[in-house]
């Protein structure tokens, strides 16, 4: 959950520092006390060998051990300078994603103002636009934070929580899309915004563009969030800063003992090494700041609350689109629209395959990827379970009578989930890509027979699904579909193409 102190920061009093440095929630303390606990406890506890069980010639051993890790500490690990770096990188990056996951109130605001009427069927519109963009919101984060997947583990829950219909969820469940599906209702969203021009609900082009754009906005933003969840820091990255950061502390475990015998004690000792432990405070909360905001769609205190932010923009774009509207000229004149030439359109070389499988070269085709999809999306929160009640907020319960909680209780059930889950995972583990891929090589060990034109067996490699397709004369009367040429081994006499 975030954790708000503006109203402590209002005035700039001594009240307002001890209300908040003396908060828990969130708080440099709570990242760091109990690191600095287990460090001050082992730091103690060497100091009692030095002291008590190590014999002079092995304290003599330890004070130059002492002297020769404290030696230019600071300058050979400048903390400062890592630090300082990183954390204003990662600060920026968690700005960014705050942006990017998508506020409504300024589209809602474009639907109650331009598209007019105040019959039911307007209405529904409106309020369907909203829902499109929440319900997308909602797809995205649910892939990508925790928070999200536990409120809606499965399709189901979504659509029992009303941000989608089961029609919409049989029309989601059929995208054959294995990276992302959210943009299925931003395009639901378009189709309705183009309708409602054509019907006379929006006065021009200028003002059902400029709606378009402001869901373009939106999904831009959403967009946003999977890449910086696809794409995370370089992972080099912070694991110098965060090794280097307890590497010196570990260092400083003996470089700040207090030397108490030999020629040159340490001038005071004082046991605990005060300076080191503020050191230690400021270094390791400055290095949690960015342990925290890394991922800020995640469960920790100072993490964004995504779920808030869902309902937040369900209630607030429903009440504009509602309880705003009013029907007023607005003014605007229409457009003068001017088609850029376009290409002849013929259909693309995966018409009619339901999984597209883009190419690559053998060698290329052996490189490890990260699959970019959601973080959290493969995970089954529901695996144990025949069913999840599903409930209004405490908080909204308490305003609700028992009649009207009766109505919000939806009880749902996930077997269909965990059944289609469980045959996704067993194909997964059954069909590795290394495995995968190994087929695809022995398949291929026999050579291809390629002519001194370019034809394979008598074949132009190269045909276009789309000339074949829409019956477009080809100078080799062979031509065939590239994904479906056969390969031959050298021994094999006949050529054979399959369509």
């Amino acid at each position: 959950m975030t954790i708000s102190y503006t109203l402590d920061v209002s005035q700039t009093n001594l009240q307002s520092f001890f209300s908040l440095l003396l908060r828990w929630r969130g708080s440099v303390w709570k990242a760091v006390f109990g690191q600095l606990a287990v460090w001050t406890a082992v730091f103690l506890m060497i100091s009692c060998i030095y002291r008590y069980m190590l014999s002079p010639s092995q304290q003599d051993v330890f004070e130059q051990l002492v002297r020769y890790f404290d030696n230019k500490l600071d300058a050979n690990i400048p903390l400062t300078f890592l630090l300082g770096f990183f954390v204003s990188f990662v600060v920026a990056r968690w700005g960014s994603i705050l942006n990017g996951i998508g506020w409504i109130d300024d589209a809602s605001l474009l639907f109650a103002t331009y598209i007019r009427g105040a019959d039911e069927e307007t209405r529904v519109i409106r309020r369907n636009l909203v829902r499109y963009l929440v319900l997308s919101q909602a797809l995205v984060l649910r892939d990508i934070s925790m928070q999200v997947r536990k409120r809606f583990p499965t399709m189901d829950t979504l659509a029992a929580s009303g941000l989608m219909t089961h029609e919409e969820m049989d029309i989601l469940d059929h995208i054959k899309d294995p990276y992302s599906r959210y943009w299925t209702s931003i395009q639901w969203s378009l189709n309705l915004v183009y309708e409602c021009q054509k019907k006379g609900k929006v006065e021009s082009y200028y003002l059902m563009n400029k709606i378009v754009d402001e869901i373009g906005k939106f999904r831009h933003g959403l967009a946003s969030l999977l890449k910086y969840d696809w794409v995370p820091v370089p992972l080099v990255y912070p694991q110098v800063i965060f090794l280097a950061v307890r590497i010196y502390f570990m260092i400083c475990l003996i470089g700040r003992q207090f030397i108490v015998t030999g020629s040159n004690p340490s001038g005071i000792d004082l046991w605990l090494p005060i300076t080191t432990m503020v050191q230690f405070l400021v270094y390791m909360g400055w290095m949690k700041v960015a342990e925290a905001l890394l991922n800020p769609l995640g469960e920790d205190d100072d993490d964004l609350e995504c779920n808030y932010i869902i309902d937040k923009n369900l209630i607030t774009g429903l009440s504009i689109v509602d309880t705003m509207w009013k029907h007023d000229d607005t003014g605007y004149s229409m457009v003068e629209e001017h088609m850029a030439k376009t290409p002849s359109q013929k259909k693309d070389e995966f018409w009619g395959i339901d999984k597209i499988a883009p190419l690559y070269s053998m060698e290329s085709a052996e490189r490890s990827v990260h699959p970019l999809v959601g973080s959290a999306s493969k995970i089954n929160l529901v695996k144990n379970k025949k069913e999840i009640v599903m409930t209004p907020h405490k908080n909204k319960l308490s305003e609700l009578d028992p009649s009207e909680q009766k109505t919000y209780l939806r009880r749902v059930n996930v077997s269909d989930h965990n059944a289609k889950h469980a045959k996704q995972r067993g194909l997964e583990r059954a069909n590795s890509p290394d495995k995968c891929l190994s087929k695809m090589r022995s398949r291929s060990n026999g050579k291809f027979r390629t002519s001194a034109n370019g034809s394979q067996n008598g074949v132009d490699l190269w045909t276009r699904a789309g000339d074949i397709e829409m019956n477009v004369a080809a100078s080799n009367p062979n031509q065939v579909h590239p994904h479906s040429i056969a390969v031959f081994p050298p021994d094999e006499q006949q050529t054979t193409s399959r369509h």
